[in-house]
């Protein structure tokens, strides 16, 4: 299905995007997924970027600076184009981030703009961003990740309607979307006219491979160059293959258990405490991902830790005699019967399967796993038809993505049906503070409080990692897991 097709005359590119085989749109505005935003990153451009020490540069913006602590303004690159020779303007940025901030568009990303107050076009090439109090995560939501402000053509988006614009999106990044075959493939064909210069391999191809597992079969076979995830377990013995690169890194992702707070057991804060302390992270970062990652205390990644040292709380330690004393507490009694959802076959699965038993054997529950595909698992949880869910939240580059979202009573990925007014307040601190090092204390007591209401059950941060065949050259991983942003660059042989 992926055989080689690279020649001389013609080479093509072949990325797999592996573990996943679901892409709805690569509308950046309505996109949520990973997978979408793998295609997102190589399809169009945001005002900023990071470059590989993960600071912040230009990308459309020549350059910003800070007008005042409520400001921001861009200079505009000159001369860029979009995919269909249209010009790329200061009125398609005013467009594209407005767009996202409209209620009608449903943007999985508006909570994170919803602080701006007004976008000004000073002249052709500049424009202001304001915001209705200081707003310290607004320059990384300007990047080319996953934060829906990469810039659309407001003619095209118009012209062709929005879902037409989600199959076949009009950019100005250096790659185009040529052929999309649902939950098969995705071909994209190199933007010569691209600001950054046109792609060194102007064609790719990027078979969807549901399972890692396929997608390691496929780059040994040499029916793939690279890959967007690997196999944990198998990590050691890939190293050791002279014909195969393993790229890795600490990962910005956080891997938990979502609990409904409002359905049974989980609606009893004793209970969800005394669950926590019946199963052991560690023993996850061994059994799931084969020790490539490390547990967490809390929601942020590692990298995100004040002092590089995590929240601290007893509700996260395995201890069963702890553990029992609480479930006491719960109105909930041995015996109690809970459905984990889970989905796919891998190591999800196995996530819900290991904590499952652990639990059970703890406190003497009856909690069994659900397994379904993603989308059905998801929906369901944002309905509200669900007690636990096996989750993740991964390429995310601000605290606030993933405490807001996760926890922040208006967030997207609040599937917990948790508020709490405390952290509510803690958390638009931590929106206001400017000063990094101050900031981070702040996210650091709101994982405090979340650790006493546990909403949810943090497990572990795992490390990213791409496959390469050793011939390909020129891609550079970074710890958001990237994707296509990389392909202009690439070269094989």
């Amino acid at each position: 299905m992926w055989h080689s097709e690279v020649n001389a005359q013609t080479p093509i590119l072949r990325a797999a995007i592996t573990g996943f085989n679901v892409i709805n749109t690569l509308d950046p505005a309505k996109a949520s997924l990973i997978p979408e935003f793998y295609i997102i990153y190589g399809v169009f451009n945001s005002l900023l970027k990071f470059n590989e020490k993960m600071e912040i540069s230009p990308d459309l913006a020549e350059n910003f600076s800070i007008v005042d602590p409520k400001t921001l303004e861009f200079k505009l690159r000159k001369g860029i184009k979009f995919h269909d020779g249209s010009d790329f303007s200061a009125d398609d940025v005013k467009f594209s981030i407005e767009r996202v901030l409209e209620e009608k568009t449903a943007s999985p990303n508006r909570g994170k703009l919803q602080s701006i107050s007004n976008i000004t076009i000073v002249n052709t090439d500049t424009i202001r961003i304001e915001t209705k109090a200081p707003f310290a995560p607004l320059l990384n939501y300007m990047t080319n990740t996953r934060t829906a402000t990469q810039i659309v053509s407001r003619n095209a988006l118009k012209s062709m309607g929005e879902e037409a614009f989600g199959k076949n999106p009009v950019g100005t990044g250096r790659y185009r979307v040529k052929d999309w075959k649902s939950g098969e493939m995705i071909e994209l064909t190199g933007f010569a006219g691209a600001f950054e210069g046109a792609p060194k391999i102007m064609n790719v191809r990027c078979p969807m491979i549901a399972e890692e597992s396929s997608g390691m079969t496929a780059i040994l076979g040499n029916q793939v160059d690279l890959t967007s995830t690997a196999p944990f377990a198998d990590i050691t013995t890939l190293e050791q293959k002279p014909d195969i690169r393993v790229i890795k890194q600490a990962g910005l992702n956080t891997r938990y258990i979502a609990l409904n707070n409002k359905k049974a057991p989980f609606d009893d804060v004793h209970f969800r405490r005394a669950v926590s302390m019946a199963f052991d992270r560690n023993v996850l970062v061994k059994a799931v991902i084969f020790g490539e990652g490390v547990a967490t205390p809390g929601i942020l990644p590692p990298s995100m830790w004040p002092d590089n040292k995590p929240a601290v709380s007893d509700w996260v330690n395995f201890n069963p005699e702890r553990a029992k004393a609480e479930f006491a507490k719960s109105k909930y009694k041995p015996g109690q019967e809970g459905t984990v959802l889970t989905w796919g076959s891998n190591w999800w699965r196995r996530i819900g399967e290991i904590f499952v038993g652990q639990v059970n054997q703890v406190l003497g529950t009856k909690l069994t796993v659900q397994a379904s595909d993603f989308n059905a698992a998801y929906a369901r949880a944002k309905a509200g038809d669900y007690e636990a869910m096996v989750m993740g939240w991964l390429g995310f580059v601000d605290p606030d993505e993933f405490m807001g979202e996760m926890v922040g009573s208006k967030g997207f990925r609040n599937i917990h049906f948790y508020a709490s007014d405390k952290m509510d307040i803690l958390l638009e601190k931590g929106r206001m503070e400017l000063d990094p090092v101050k900031r981070k204390l702040v996210y650091r007591d709101a994982e405090l409080l979340m650790l006493e209401d546990m909403p949810l059950l943090p497990c572990f941060t795992s490390n990213v990692h791409n496959l390469l065949r050793a011939n390909v050259n020129g891609f550079v991983q970074l710890p958001y897991s990237n994707f296509a942003d990389q392909f202009g660059s690439v070269q094989i042989g």
